[in-house]
């Protein structure tokens, strides 16, 4: 169960720095202790499934994007899930602009 619990630190760490959060952010918007959430992100700590909830709130991804993947199983990347947040959030036809320039983007990248 360790490396379980590691693994879904490794990802709320992920998900934060790609939010560009420190721990203390992320602590404070939850409603949790700094240092537990810092244990968390470590593996060394068990969140609750209220802290859970919490984090995955402040983080703007579903609860399970939290959790580790089961082999065989789809999933998606941290970033993945950030985006797709960030994306729900827009009308339409902005959504349509900004996959336009990700795609453009992306495909530079690939050169």
């Amino acid at each position: 169960m360790q490396k379980v619990y590691r693994d879904i630190g490794a990802r709320i760490r992920a998900l934060r720095q790609t939010l560009k959060l420190t721990q203390a952010e992320v602590a404070e918007r939850a409603g949790i202790d700094a240092s537990f959430y810092g244990q968390v992100e470590r593996g060394v700590n068990v969140p609750s499934l209220r802290t859970l909830f919490a984090v995955a709130a402040v983080l703007r991804v579903e609860p399970a994007e939290l959790l580790p993947r089961v082999k065989g199983a789809p999933g998606r990347e941290p970033a993945a899930a950030v985006l797709d947040s960030l994306l729900s959030r827009l009308k339409p036809s902005r959504r349509r602009v900004l996959m336009g320039v990700v795609r453009d983007l992306a495909g530079e990248l690939e050169r």
